[in-house]
């Protein structure tokens, strides 16, 4: 008698222990009716300040499974970071961002040879917590099917995401445009995963939705802004 086999495929939708700050740019929608603001702008390495902010903390000392006010919680640890810093991986996918946006004629990640203009600002928040999942907990003990089974599982989260001091100069170090501050704060229920990869993934996407929302922000605040 032959023997049927049959392969189930096992699909990741982004909750995976390498951890980077990323999300696809290449599907997000194409501007094509925005005005363009027709300046190539160097985007500087934002300053990292979260470890100013004491609701911060967590991300430093702990991994991205660990108890806060007694509930066990998953965050973004910094721990499972790798690579390059924070702040270089949030520029260098803002830059993408705007590129894809078409909010300047051309935006550089750090490159101000390029420009004639550059943009600075400083992290305060990059910050997501959500509660462990125990439905999918349960279900990686049956492997595969319970896997499957509990794979829509989601918990409450809160994720922050803070730039303040935006600014725009010209190279020669004259101040175009104070653009102040940018903060959202989302509150929802996340995807989960039974071992607390999943607020990685769920932070990114977060950030997606902030930049779009900063692209309009810039557009709308150098919209009166005479560019030589």
């Amino acid at each position: 008698m032959r023997k049927l086999f049959f392969v189930i495929p096992f699909i990741l939708v982004g909750c995976t222990v390498t951890q980077r700050i990323s999300y696809q740019v290449s599907k997000l929608p194409v501007t094509t009716q925005s005005t363009i603001i027709p300046i190539l702008v160097d985007v500087r390495i934002l300053n990292d300040n979260r470890a100013q902010e004491k609701e911060n903390a967590v991300l430093f000392t702990d991994a991205h499974s660990t108890r806060i006010n007694g509930k066990t919680m998953c965050i973004n640890s910094e721990k499972h970071y790798k690579k390059d810093s924070v702040s270089a991986q949030m520029t260098r996918i803002m830059v993408e961002h705007f590129n894809k946006a078409n909010l300047f004629k051309k935006a550089y990640c750090n490159k101000s040879s390029e420009s004639g203009y550059y943009l600075t600002g400083s992290i305060n928040y990059y910050y997501g917590e959500q509660g462990f999942s125990k439905a999918a907990a349960v279900g990686a003990q049956f492997g595969l099917l319970g896997a499957l089974t509990t794979s829509g599982a989601k918990t409450p989260g809160k994720i922050i995401i803070d730039i303040s001091d935006i600014k725009l100069f010209k190279n020669d170090g004259v101040l175009i445009k104070d653009l102040g501050d940018f903060y959202k704060e989302y509150k929802e229920d996340l995807s989960a995963d039974a071992y607390c990869w999943c607020i990685y993934n769920n932070i990114n996407e977060k950030l997606k939705d902030y930049n779009t929302h900063l692209v309009e922000k810039i557009r709308t605040d150098l919209a009166d802004v005479k560019f030589d």
